[in-house]
């Protein structure tokens, strides 16, 4: 209830301060485990994803927030994933991988860090090691003008206008390596941004990169 709340409030200052709008919602699958995979624009984004998302979306926190009782049910309450960064590398991922396997949809910034001129930089190999272990659609969201309503530096957000744009649901297979996944899912955000809802090349050649998945809605 505490989501559905701030997922109403999200879309409502959306609408009122970015004039968000959003584009391709349906192509979130409508059940079962998925990664929303989001290049990362300001402050605003996990507002962004939730309120594009037709589903509940997850995020990970890092474990240690958990230790304050008050801000761990805050968590919960909200669906938080908990992430343990003291553990090495991809052994950090494991519980995110069967929260993805359980039915949950994530919500990633495979970034790292905010755009500084709006831009859609690397994506780093961790997304590409989770694209293929957890055996879930990676969706690719795009998300436009929310740097300049946020940019780095500033305090507070100001208006602006803001566009969510969710691109088709693919599965990648164990042929792919991580960061050949993770180039292409960038580039799947870059052919979002040029107006086309699939790359125009792939590291593997002709054989399709990995199979778009039917009846999950149209971009």
């Amino acid at each position: 209830m505490l989501y559905e709340l701030f997922r109403v409030l999200s879309r409502v200052l959306g609408a009122l301060l970015w004039r968000l709008e959003v584009r391709g919602a349906g192509n979130v699958p409508r059940k079962g485990g998925a990664i929303l995979a989001s290049n990362h624009q300001s402050f605003l984004d996990v507002f962004l994803l939730g309120a594009a998302s037709p589903r509940q979306v997850r995020y990970l926190a890092r474990r240690s927030l958990w230790e304050n009782r008050l801000l761990g049910a805050w968590m919960d309450a909200v669906g938080a994933v908990p992430i343990d960064r003291e553990r090495p590398g991809k052994d950090a991922l494991r519980g995110v991988i069967d929260t993805a396997r359980g039915g949950a949809i994530l919500g990633l910034f495979p970034e790292g860090t905010r755009t500084r001129d709006g831009s859609v930089g690397e994506m780093r190999g961790g997304i590409g090691f989770l694209a293929r272990k957890a055996g879930v659609p990676v969706v690719p969201v795009l998300i436009e003008g929310a740097w300049r309503a946020w940019p780095r530096g500033r305090r507070l957000p100001g208006p602006g206008r803001v566009r969510v744009t969710v691109g088709r649901p693919v599965l990648y297979d164990e042929s792919w390596e991580d960061r050949e996944a993770a180039a292409d899912i960038r580039r799947r955000l870059l052919a979002l941004r040029d107006g086309t809802d699939e790359p125009r090349r792939h590291p593997h050649g002709d054989r399709a990169a990995c199979a778009p998945l039917e009846g999950e809605g149209a971009a």
